[in-house]
């Protein structure tokens, strides 16, 4: 004969162990929509400290940002290239 033609047992069995559940565990639900795309509202963000310390900060910050972004080694993304070309091209 030729063999099993795929009637009775099956050949592979899926083993669910293998995946983290145990026999007889309840399986998760279905998800039939994504998640949120913002976070629930309910805890609010701490408020910014302020100050002259937090001012000074903020000032080294941005001067360090400006200084990089004028070195010759700093590469710059395609998206910023054209605004800087339309910027140039705004002020002529």
């Amino acid at each position: 004969m030729a063999g099993n033609k795929g009637r009775g047992r099956a050949a592979y069995t899926f083993n669910i162990e293998a995946v983290g559940f145990s026999r007889g565990e309840k399986l998760p639900d279905v998800v039939l929509k994504p998640p949120p795309l913002f976070p629930d509202t309910d805890y609010k963000a701490v408020p910014l400290k302020t100050g002259e310390d937090e001012d000074y900060m903020l000032a080294l910050k941005q001067e360090l940002r400006e200084t990089v972004k004028r070195m010759p080694y700093f590469i710059e993304t395609p998206a910023e290239k054209q605004g800087m070309y339309y910027a140039l091209e705004e002020a002529i």
